[in-house]
């Protein structure tokens, strides 16, 4: 459950009110972000040489 927050001036006079809903939906959709891998660009690596067998 998220609260309505009031971001304040310097002169404590309102400047912008984020509601619960938006509060919400911007968590959800950042912690959604990791789960989706498949959203992001693939891992660039070095490639490893095969093993030796001596």
């Amino acid at each position: 459950m998220f609260y309505e927050v009031r971001v304040l001036d310097a002169k404590n006079k309102v400047k912008k009110t984020i509601s619960s809903q938006q509060l919400s939906r911007n968590y959800w959709d950042k912690f959604e972000t990791p789960f989706n891998a498949s959203v992001g660009a693939p891992k660039k690596g070095k490639k490893k040489a095969p093993a030796r067998n001596n």
